[in-house]
């Protein structure tokens, strides 16, 4: 019976494939997909193994890769089978990088004595031309001040001429194609000392991951390994162009996208193929869920006497306009009109560079770029920056000022977005006839979208807003009521050679409290958007301004309240 069974399992092993064996393969990252933050990673791997049950090993991912995001794919000349992948972390230890370290030098010593081995071939071939060409001339140039000038015939210029455009041209291949190989070597050279520079001095973590595999028959291919990493991202920046148009009329925009690409990853992606994704993998997924929320009769100490504060009125109407005069420091300066309280343009100087653009997939409900060739993107901490898309809108050009905050007149550019993709929240360089004019934000756009861009400051418009008015006094026959009574004056000069548009904004108390009453003086300018942006109090006047004209806009309220409450009017 033992006898049985040992032939049995002669018989299968004989039958069986080859024994199992571990593969490692070399690795290269290949394309990368890059989010606003994170990125997926393909690398890829040329493998030869043979029939059997194997293990592939890539021991060189980043040890902060997500081992349930690791999938494999890959192509051969025959079928293969993936069973598993097993990862790990480990710890590369500095003896082992130190090999690897002087593996790579010494590889760089013989690319550089190949590239010395060139250089000679190079000054050989350059001596060899400069010999044919001093024999060539001694054929007819005298050879001393006694000797008269030599005479030759056709047949021997013909010859000559043959045989020294032929070694020429032979010379001129020679040390053409040690210059090539010498371009290769330089960057074969290039790189090595990023792999050099890549070896960190002290213990390195990385992940390794297994792939389990069966074999038929010899497979030769190429394995595909992809994976997430999080510490990688892009930001979305633009340029927006104005020129002003020579008349009334529409003013051309064009906008360039751009994006800068980061990642801060253990590996250097050299020469990939880079796509960036508007999806944000890393936000919600779903929408949040509301809980309840029960209204219940509560005991509440009432103080005696009402107290009603138009200073709280005041906050309640500006918490959507400015918060009064007060500006967030931190907040980045823009160039639009100070509907949000503008900060003055920041002085940085433009940088005009021509990229080739990307091309754009629409994908659903996300747009990717594929930026064209193939990149580089280090993880030092440098930026790449990459051409997205430039489209070309047409402009409606209006003047925006809110005098109470700030007397300046702000150039506005409303327009619809063009192009394909959504447009990703970020930064804008303004340029106005190609003068850099500050920076300003755009929010998240999609195409066919209203948008607006303010352009700096109108030298050429000039607002003034005044007070004209301000009565405090008390009324009523039975009953004593308190009134006061402000009123402005709002002149707008324009000093442009042409119409343009104008659009005025201020504002007026509002209270929910009966007792209070809030009313516009008789005989002021009839406002033309009561609640703009649903902002209560916050009224706006837009016309046409003729060229080298000026108007008043007239602005005022009447406050009226019981004398026994108590309220206070801050300015």
């Amino acid at each position: 019976m033992r006898a049985l069974s040992l032939f049995i399992l002669l018989a299968s092993s004989a039958l069986a494939p080859a024994f199992a064996a571990d593969f490692n393969a070399a690795s290269k990252v290949d394309r990368v997909t890059v989010y606003p933050q994170g990125a997926d990673v393909t690398r890829i791997a040329e493998i030869t193994i043979p029939a059997g049950d194997h293990r592939i090993i890539l021991a060189d991912l980043p040890a902060s890769v997500d081992p349930r995001s690791i999938r494999v794919e890959g192509d051969g000349n025959a079928k293969l089978e993936i069973a598993s992948v097993d990862t790990r972390n480990f710890y590369l230890s500095a003896e082992e990088q130190d090999a690897k370290r002087k593996a790579l030098e010494k590889e760089i010593e013989k690319l550089n004595d190949q590239r010395s081995a060139l250089d000679t071939v190079i000054n050989d071939a350059n001596q060899q031309r400069n010999i044919l060409l001093s024999l060539a001339d001694k054929q007819f140039l005298p050879q001393s001040t006694t000797e008269t000038v030599k005479g030759i015939d056709v047949v021997q210029l013909t010859s000559l001429l043959d045989l020294v455009g032929t070694r020429l041209a032979s010379q001129a291949k020679v040390i053409q194609d040690a210059v090539a190989q010498q371009k290769l070597i330089d960057e074969k050279i290039q790189v090595l000392n990023n792999d050099i520079a890549l070896l960190a001095p002290a213990n390195a973590y990385r992940l390794e991951a297994a792939i389990n595999v069966s074999a038929a028959a010899e497979v030769k291919g190429a394995i595909r390994v992809s994976y997430r990493l999080n510490e990688a991202g892009w930001l979305p920046y633009y340029d927006a162009r104005m020129t002003m148009p020579e008349k009334d009329g529409l003013a051309p925009l064009e906008i360039i996208r751009r994006a800068e690409v980061t990642q801060a990853t253990s590996e250097t992606w050299e020469n990939v193929e880079l796509v960036l994704s508007t999806t944000r993998p890393t936000g919600s997924t779903a929408a949040p869920e509301l809980t309840e929320e029960e209204i219940k009769i509560v005991d509440v100490n009432v103080p005696g006497g009402a107290d009603y504060s138009l200073r709280k009125v005041k906050r309640r109407s500006l918490e959507s306009v400015a918060e009064d005069n007060e500006v967030d420091m931190d907040a980045p300066a823009a160039a639009a009109a100070p509907e949000e309280l503008a900060l003055a343009p920041k002085p940085i100087s433009p940088v005009v560079m021509q990229q080739k653009q990307a091309e754009i997939l629409l994908a659903g409900f996300q747009a990717n770029y594929v930026i064209p060739g193939r990149v580089t993107v280090d993880n030092t901490g440098t930026a790449k920056k990459v051409r997205i898309a430039s489209n070309n809108h047409q402009a409606t050009l209006e003047v925006v000022s809110v005098p109470r905050v700030d007397a300046n007149a702000y150039l506005t550019a409303s327009f619809k977005v063009e192009g394909s993709g959504p447009m990703l929240p970020g930064y804008v360089n303004l340029y106005r006839d190609g003068v850099f004019m500050g920076q300003g934000d755009l929010p998240l756009l999609n195409p066919n979208e209203d948008a607006k861009l303010g352009f700096g400051i109108d030298d050429l418009v000039k607002v003034e807003r005044k007070e004209v008015k301000k009565r405090q006094g008390e009324e009523g026959l039975l009953t004593s009521s308190k009134v006061e009574e402000l009123a402005w004056d709002i002149s707008v000069k324009n000093l442009h050679e042409s119409k343009i548009a104008v659009r005025i904004l201020d504002r007026m108390p509002f209270t929910a409290v009966k007792d209070v009453e809030i009313s516009v003086l008789s005989g002021m300018t009839e406002a033309t958007e009561k609640a703009v942006d649903k902002k209560r109090g916050v009224m706006s006047w837009s016309f046409e301004l003729e060229p080298l004209k000026d108007t008043v806009i007239k602005t005022g309220y009447r406050v009226a309240w019981p004398d026994t409450v108590k309220i206070g009017l801050v300015d």
